[in-house]
């Protein structure tokens, strides 16, 4: 299904000229949801994250009621998989787009394995994080992020491990990263200028509600290196197991087994208390 705007639209009419700030610039911002049975999990989280993202990038205007119906409309369609909502610049400063539309499951590597690599076009931690800022948008120029992961591809790699010129441990290109020692669950602070990640606030959530032990630290490559378990989180990964980073192998913690099934139970109870509201409605 795909949508421009909130209108439905056939495939071979959802694209945009080559004119657009969007193609030559990079000049959107986007989210990415996934559907659980029909239901768009962490619906409003997004919401809230592509405003600041659409604040950040000056993208002034926005009908957020409009982009939240598409993404229902959409979901109300599928079982699995994803919406994504992109709002794309047009030719001019002011103008722009909002394309949603669905998205297949994407599977997910038995073994995830990962390379540590520099991101020098990072923020890293070397600028202040402040809500006016750039850092933390979840912009559309991805293409650093993309040959990241290349590179970690073409060396046999799942994927890579950014880190910064202190080898503090950061980010994936497409993913947070955790870590475990003991039954203590760690996440990067966002101070890194890394991406505030919905799967990552429902983690801090968890911790806060006295479910987990979890915190938020810095850690470099060498240290990672000793701690119990790592795990990756994203909206497709809700707590994979990494098996290796660099050389270094790991064991599963009995812990990420904890993690996702608290995912498990999250989703039923949003999902329950969206179709109340769904429900009221009609």
């Amino acid at each position: 299904m795909y949508l421009v705007n909130g209108t439905e639209v056939e495939k071979v009419n959802f694209n945009l000229p080559i004119e657009n700030l969007a193609v030559w610039r990079g000049d959107g911002v986007f989210e990415a949801i996934k559907l659980h049975d029909g239901f768009p999990f962490g619906l409003n989280r997004h919401i809230e994250r592509l405003k600041d993202s659409c604040k950040k990038q000056y993208f002034n205007g926005v009908n957020f009621e409009l982009v939240k119906n598409s993404i229902i409309e959409i979901s109300s369609k599928y079982k699995s998989g994803y919406v994504r909502v992109l709002i794309l610049r047009n030719d001019s400063d002011e103008g722009f787009d909002i394309f949603s539309f669905y998205q297949n499951p994407q599977a997910i590597p038995p073994v995830i394995t990962l390379e540590s690599q520099f991101a020098p076009w990072h923020p890293g931690g070397d600028y202040e994080v402040y809500p006016d800022s750039l850092i933390g948008s979840k912009s559309t120029s991805y293409a650093y992020n993309v040959r990241q992961t290349r590179e970690a591809n073409q060396k046999g790699y799942t994927d890579a491990l950014l880190v910064n010129s202190k080898q503090v441990i950061l980010e994936g290109p497409t993913f947070s990263i955790g870590w475990i020692d003991g039954n203590e669950v760690f996440v990067p602070d966002l101070g890194l200028g890394i991406l505030n990640s919905i799967t990552r606030q429902y983690l801090l959530k968890f911790g806060d509600e006295k479910k987990l032990k979890v915190n938020c630290a810095r850690i470099t490559l060498q240290e990672i290196y000793k701690v119990d378990s790592v795990f990756i989180l994203s909206t497709a990964k809700h707590a994979v197991f990494v098996s290796k980073i660099d050389d270094n192998l790991y064991s599963e913690s009995p812990v990420i087994k904890d993690i996702q099934e608290l995912y498990k139970q999250e989703v039923l109870l949003e999902k329950a208390r969206f179709q109340e509201v769904i429900n009221e409605t009609h």
